[in-house]
């Protein structure tokens, strides 16, 4: 679920009271460099595809990325995260969330606030953008099953609209095809969005499917570039958006 500059983060902390000799809460201490995690993301991406859809030209575009993470104190493998995503003039995201580490995986529950330029609609465009879109989402994710899928729910406030998710991805070394030093990773991912009805009055449903095979390499630490091939499939009938679509991309990651 669509889904590319993005992020903050929130602080929490806990104080106990003994219940028959009151005691003053201890001061709240200072987050340590090993509480919070700096990860970012460049890339040029030759469309913008979004849950199966391109939402722009060929041309081309730049998007960038920025996650900040906040391990909470007390709270063994809880954590909040804020994330910024600018795609060049299209499109940016504000997101909130909290994870919180379980045997089978992770669970994640947030909010994120979509901006736009321009409002598109599905006459005119071939889908739908607000100028300001709000979603809430949930979702869980498992870490010892193959492929590492994950499950994901999206809920639009704006335009109504519920999406749900599922992704897989599988990752080996470049050694085994001849590529020493390199990583090969491949994704998977498929959804169904519904709008059975919109602010704009444009009630759709689809579904879409999409995979990605990257190419990358690690450098130094916490740094890692690569390339990779795209491909995403939709099932509306939108003359405009229907079909599927193919792109490359160049990236890098960074985390501090």
């Amino acid at each position: 679920m669509k889904h590319a500059l993005t992020a903050l983060a929130l602080s929490v902390f806990v104080a106990g009271v003994n219940a028959q000799s009151p005691a003053p809460a201890p001061a709240p201490v200072a987050a340590s460099t090993t509480d919070l995690s700096l990860r970012g993301s460049a890339s040029w991406s030759a469309k913008n595809v979004f849950r199966g859809i391109e939402r722009s030209s060929t041309d081309g575009l730049f998007q960038a990325a920025v996650t900040l993470d906040y391990s909470v104190p007390g709270l063994s493998g809880a954590s909040l995260y804020a994330n910024f995503f600018n795609a060049d003039a299209l499109e940016r995201t504000y997101t909130f969330g909290a994870r919180k580490d379980y045997g089978f995986g992770e669970a994640d529950l947030g909010f994120q606030r979509m901006t736009a330029p321009t409002a598109r609609t599905i006459g005119a465009d071939g889908f739908t953008q607000l100028t300001n879109n709000s979603e809430v989402y949930a979702g869980v994710s498992f870490a010892n099953v193959a492929l590492k899928p994950s499950l994901y729910a999206y809920y639009s406030l704006d335009l109504q609209q519920f999406t749900l998710e599922a992704s897989g991805s599988k990752s080996f070394p470049g050694s085994s095809i001849g590529l020493s030093g390199f990583d090969i990773v491949t994704k998977v991912y498929g959804g169904l969005s519904d709008a059975s009805a919109s602010t704009l009055a444009a009630k759709n449903s689809y579904g879409y499917l999409g995979a990605s095979l990257d190419l990358t390499r690690q450098v130094g630490r916490g740094a890692e570039l690569g390339v990779g091939a795209n491909w995403a499939y939709n099932t509306d009938s939108q003359v405009k958006t229907s079909g599927s679509s193919v792109w490359t991309r160049v990236f890098a990651n960074f985390r501090f």
